[in-house]
């Protein structure tokens, strides 16, 4: 069958063969240039993470000072207790960074999708001196759900996607991720703050001393499931609804150092319990604005605004909050 081949069928055979090998050339090329990943960063060897905001010329940095849950943040010459859950979000995008297909492929595109040296938002993760990551995390697109999915279902709410621009430093490629990951990084030292002022299990709670002038000191123990007042019995409805309030303590209305306080702390609660060290309460005497300024030993160097919020009144109360069929009107 062969010698009856001749030699222009050969050449076209030839031809076509060769236009083969050069399309799968090409196409096995893009597939060896897309990541798979667009970073690779064990997140438990994270020490140190830097944020640059370069639109609000914002410098934030986190740096771990101890176990997974102990973090520090610091802008500007200040620092502060770091909320590990925040840090937690920003490790996690990092695990879960997978590129969708590449945006762009060239620099010109940098400023459409907020990734250049000027709009973008910078990310470095660190062990000690050795850079683990360094990237540009840029803008971001919603798009509605297909029309046809949302007929399918018309009872169930349907999401949009939400899809992120990323880019690796030194690198031309924009690339496109799942989700909103610009929300992440904030330019307020505030956001990154640790908020709790109480946060422990409400059932390892099992004595709390409240001392102040502007009621008897009492003490509010736990006696086997039993909670009692100075050896008075204790509304259970109105104690439980309390501890729930105090267990889970929390503010974002933090004050700054230059907070004034025209006195020592006046108002005192010490939270007791098991598997956790002792938590103290302080408030202090302030102007009328603020009324008072909170203090906890959980949260060092943290002083929250007590009359925003109502914080101060929420602390501090008097033994009618628990008493059997006293009103408190709270």
């Amino acid at each position: 069958m062969f010698h009856k081949l001749n030699l222009k069928t050969l050449v076209i055979i030839l031809a076509v063969l060769v236009a083969i090998y050069v399309i799968a050339s090409m196409v096995g090329g893009n597939d060896r240039t897309f990541r798979s990943e667009i970073v690779k960063v064990d997140t438990a060897h994270v020490t140190d993470i830097y944020i640059s905001i370069l639109k609000d010329k914002a410098e934030i940095s986190l740096k771990k000072t101890g176990g997974p849950e102990n973090w520090e943040v610091s802008s500007n010459g200040s620092s502060f207790v770091a909320d590990p859950n925040i840090v937690k979000n920003i490790l996690s995008q990092y695990v879960d960074m997978k590129p969708e297909r590449i945006a762009a492929t060239s620099k010109d595109k940098w400023t459409q999708f907020e990734v250049s040296d000027s709009a973008g938002t910078h990310v470095i993760l660190k062990d000690g001196s050795s850079e683990l990551a360094n990237v540009w995390v840029g803008k971001f697109s919603y798009s509605q759900p297909p029309a046809q999915a949302q007929q399918q279902n018309p009872y169930q709410q349907q999401r949009g996607k939400m899809t992120s621009f990323v880019r690796v430093n030194k690198e031309d490629e924009v690339y496109a991720v799942d989700g909103f990951l610009k929300m992440t990084y904030q330019k307020d030292i505030n956001s990154y703050r640790q908020k709790s002022l109480v946060n422990v299990n409400k059932d390892d709670l099992t004595r709390l001393v409240f001392t102040g002038p502007g009621f008897s000191s009492f003490s509010l123990t736990k006696n086997d499931t039993k909670w009692m007042i100075n050896g008075v019995m204790a509304d259970s409805a109105k104690t439980m609804r309390y501890l729930n309030k105090i267990a889970k303590l929390s503010s974002s209305d933090f004050l700054p150092a230059t907070a004034l306080k025209t006195g020592d702390a006046t108002y005192k609660l010490t939270v007791e319990g098991n598997n956790f060290s002792p938590v103290e309460i302080k408030a202090f005497p302030s102007d009328t604005l603020l009324k008072y300024v909170v203090t906890s030993s959980a949260n060092s160097g943290a002083e929250f605004n007590g009359g925003k919020g109502k914080l101060f009144e929420k602390i501090f109360v008097d033994q009618t909050e628990f008493l059997i069929g006293e009103k408190t009107g709270k």
